[in-house]
């Protein structure tokens, strides 16, 4: 019995021996994102390649989404992940594009894995289950350009240059080259540089490969992401070096010198079993190299010769051992990364760009505009030199003053100076940044002016019939100016704003509008802040709009032949409202730049032209019909003498008295001389607007009856 109960007693101390020390397992869901397509036979392949490896070794399936290449797409898809009944535990990105947004959504989602590609630098991880993994920029270059010295052939290199990639790559492949030590018989081999920008564009890369070819160059290496370079050398009978991570000789042969390949397989492998076996290490970092088996190299090309073979392994073996021979002179790995200039010894054929050739279609479009602008510019300048030359004594200016009349051809002018600007072919910064000050500015003055007079003479009016005051006076020019300060002080602080933090400028749109890639148009642009400005400006002038309309509606009730311009002012508000309503409608269905710039062109021309002749035709046409131009029916009145207890018409119904032309011609500004008055009712009894003198209809009259 003792027997069993001390078994007994040494079983349960074994198994809580065994509980404590054995961590449980737990389950590993990977997805990976990859920036591209995982059949490009380069980076996403292999990084793919190295997954389905990993899903073999730990025998657990995984999900690959693809094209995840910009901060929505890659925040959208691993939400998505996450976010399932059986979500994902452990999310592999695979390119730097990617980072951001996961470093972002990792820092809501404590209890996931994260394993990110690329140098997160100064940045910080959200958590401690988050890891990073990158992998050597110099030493594979370096050993390819060893191999390439050894060789003793002319080489030539298509790298995205600054500010996309520093020349860590050329140089690397430069001191390669040098670090063999050819024989002296070897020729001295050589190194051409072309910089294209970018890593993986088609065309710069054709052309970048075009001039190599026309260099007599023997061997091509890249720093790409495809093989567009190395098949043109490899169509016309040269050789080439595998740098994308793809073993190159499966798909090319033997004319692929070597290829350094990428074994994303170790990394993704030792983060799935650390998660399966709850083993994670806080601030996790892979760096991949040759010691750790991350690059390790194609299959050699028969044009090798056995001895470059057997040294390039010593080299290999060297860096395995953790050498970096690559890095001389004192230097160190991260100003490696930093050199923005070849080393001395490698021929710099500049950057390759593909010529552009500039779209300018909207030609006659933009002349037509830029004609009717001086058009416009030209009529105002003429109408004001008619107003302070010929008719500055006339009651019609008197009452509306030549300061105004100035002021609102100003605006006008300013408007089409804009249209002007607008439409000129060659931009820059000034250009861009002056349409719109000159717009802007334009329609705050013929708007403002408009509406501050329309107020001032409807409350003048509205005082006139509330005290019973028949004198009637011009609106001063300077309560007008008086007003409108504080509308320009805004203007001005919005279009400030916009000048220094909008960034406006001028751009060569490339392949805008439905035009070729390699074909551009010249645009005003500017930044966020200045599309907020810019909206807040027009936001500005509806209000103005809007507050005209109400007074324009209220304005109708007067009918003084010396306000009788308010009705006129209306006129131009609501044809400007009418356009601005236009303008909205037209550009929500428009997406063409070109097409906008003539929809604003075409409105604003129209709406600040016709506002000029609207308001200075009626000012002319009363000036030249002054009789006609009443809107009632005409009376010519013969002289009479009034007497009391008449029961006629002609005091009491309505019509308009009358004065001598040379009266009206020096009382513009104090007009009043009230009607005869009957016995039977005062004409002060009731205010009406007919029973006031009118000095230009009754100048007018007079003469009309003079003629008779």
């Amino acid at each position: 019995m003792k027997l069993i109960i001390k078994n007994l007693i040494l079983l349960l101390v074994s198994c809580l021996y065994f509980l404590n020390n054995v961590n449980c397992d737990q389950e590993v869901h990977m997805a990976l994102l990859l920036e591209g397509q995982v059949d490009d036979l380069g980076i996403n392949y292999e990084v793919n390649q190295g997954l389905a490896e990993t899903e073999a070794l730990i025998q657990r399936a995984a999900k690959v989404i693809n094209d995840a290449n910009s901060y929505d797409s890659t925040y959208d898809n691993i939400k998505s992940l996450l976010d399932q009944d059986n979500p994902y535990n452990l999310i592999i990105t695979s390119s730097e594009s990617q980072m951001s947004a996961a470093l972002d959504i990792a820092s809501d989602y404590e209890n996931t894995y994260f394993l990110i590609f690329g140098d997160i630098g100064d940045r910080k991880v959200p958590h401690s289950k988050v890891g990073t993994y990158y992998f050597n920029l110099v030493s594979p270059h370096f050993v390819l350009g060893f191999i390439a010295g050894g060789m003793g052939k002319s080489v030539g290199m298509v790298v995205p240059g600054p500010p996309t990639e520093n020349y860590f790559t050329a140089n690397a492949f430069y001191a390669g080259m040098k670090y063999y030590t050819s024989p002296i018989s070897a020729p001295n081999p050589s190194l051409s540089v072309v910089a294209t920008s970018s890593y993986d564009d088609y065309d710069t890369a054709t052309g970048a490969g075009r001039i190599l070819l026309t260099k007599d160059i023997d061997i091509c290496t890249q720093s790409q992401t495809d093989m567009t370079v190395a098949n043109m050398f490899l169509n016309a009978s040269k050789w080439a070096f595998g740098t994308n991570g793809f073993p190159q000789s499966n798909i090319y042969g033997n004319r692929i010198i070597q290829s350094v390949v990428h074994n994303f397989q170790v990394p993704f492998y030792e983060a799935a079993t650390m998660v399966i076996n709850n083993t994670w290490e806080s601030g996790y970092n892979f760096f991949g190299d040759f010691n750790n088996d991350f690059f390790f190299l194609d299959y050699y090309s028969f044009l090798v010769d056995p001895l470059l073979k057997n040294q390039t392994e010593d080299l290999i073996s060297t860096i395995k051992g953790g050498a970096e021979p690559y890095i001389t002179d004192g230097s160190t790995y991260d100003k490696l990364l930093g050199q923005t200039k070849l080393s001395a010894g490698i021929t710099d054929l500049g950057y390759y760009a593909v010529p552009t050739t500039e779209v300018y279609t909207t030609g006659s479009i933009n002349k037509t505009f830029m004609a009717v602008s001086i058009l416009e510019m030209a009529v105002c300048l003429i109408i004001g030199i008619i107003v302070i030359f010929f008719f500055s004594r006339n009651i019609n200016i008197i009452y509306s003053t030549i300061p105004y009349c100035l002021t609102i051809l100003l605006g006008a002018s300013l408007i089409a100076v804009a249209i002007f600007l607008w439409n000129l072919r060659n931009l820059n910064t000034q250009i861009c940044t002056s349409k719109i000050w000159m717009a802007s500015l334009g329609y705050n003055i013929l708007i403002g002016f408009i509406i501050i007079k329309s107020s001032l003479i409807y409350f003048k009016f509205k005082d006139m019939v509330k005290s019973k005051n028949e004198k009637i006076s011009p609106i001063p020019f300077g309560r007008i100016v008086l007003w409108f300060i504080p509308l320009l002080i805004i203007d001005c602080v919005l279009l400030i704003i916009y000048s220094t933090s909008g960034n406006p400028g001028k751009i060569d749109s490339l392949g805008l509008d439905g035009i070729g890639r390699y074909e551009f148009t010249q645009n005003c642009v500017n930044n966020l802040t200045g599309d907020i400005i810019l909206y807040i400006i027009l936001v500005f002038h509806g209000l103005q709009l809007l507050y005209g309309c109400v007074v324009a509606w209220k304005t109708r009730i007067i009918d003084l032949e010396e306000f009788i311009e308010a009705h006129d002012f209306a006129t131009a508000i609501y044809l400007i409202t009418f356009c601005s309503f236009i303008i909205v409608i037209l550009m929500v269905g428009v997406t063409s730049t070109s097409n906008r710039n003539t929809i604003i062109s075409a409105c604003a021309i129209f709406s600040s032209f016709s506002c000029v002749l609207i308001i200075f035709g009626a000012k002319f046409w009363k000036i030249y019909k002054p009789v006609e131009d009443d809107g009632l029916p005409q009376i010519k009145l013969k002289p009479q003498k009034s007497y009391s207890g008449s029961s006629g018409s002609g005091n009491s119904s309505g019509s308009k008295s009358k004065k001598t032309s040379a009266h009206s011609s020096t009382s513009g500004v104090k007009s009043g001389t009230s009607a005869p008055t009957q016995t039977t009712q005062s004409a002060m009894a009731s205010i009406n607007i007919q029973n006031f003198v009118n000095p230009i209809e009754a100048s007018s009259r007079a003469a009309a009856q003079n003629d008779n």
